[in-house]
């Protein structure tokens, strides 16, 4: 028996045409197939809270850069509870009594992968250096 590489390649049985599921009509790019695989499993979807902070900058405009989105409750009797710190007095009061129902009702319409049941706000002054945005991105 020889030990030649040329001579044991040549001996190597080929595969039977049924033991390869390999299937020229469907083939694909691999890139093409990861990307497709991503979006089908949910890699390159955004997240909920994602979702809400991009929802809440539109809905809320300007007065966004003084509001971060601290939490989402998604479990026990305050489950869809958005909370959400801002850092202003005034604009504490005014979206507690004046702009909470129409804030609710857009994140509702324009999030349809989290049930927002309620939302929460409290006080927080910013400090220096302290950003806006959603907490924990």
């Amino acid at each position: 028996m020889t030990s030649d590489p040329e001579t044991r390649r040549a001996r190597k049985p080929a595969l039977p045409p049924e033991a390869s599921d390999f299937d020229a009509e469907r083939a694909e790019p691999v890139g093409r197939a990861l990307r497709r695989w991503a979006m089908h499993s949910g890699v390159l979807r955004l997240s909920d809270r994602e979702r809400i902070w991009d929802a809440w900058q539109r809905l809320l405009g300007p007065d966004a850069a003084h509001t971060s989105l601290e939490g989402l409750r998604n479990r026990g009797p305050s489950a869809g509870v958005a909370s959400f710190v801002v850092d202003s007095s005034a604009l504490l009061q005014d979206l507690k009594s004046f702009r909470k129902q129409e804030l609710l009702e857009g994140l509702r319409r324009d999030v349809r992968t989290y049930f927002i049941q309620d939302l929460k706000f409290r006080l927080e002054k910013k400090s220096p250096g302290r950003g806006n945005g959603a907490a924990g991105s």
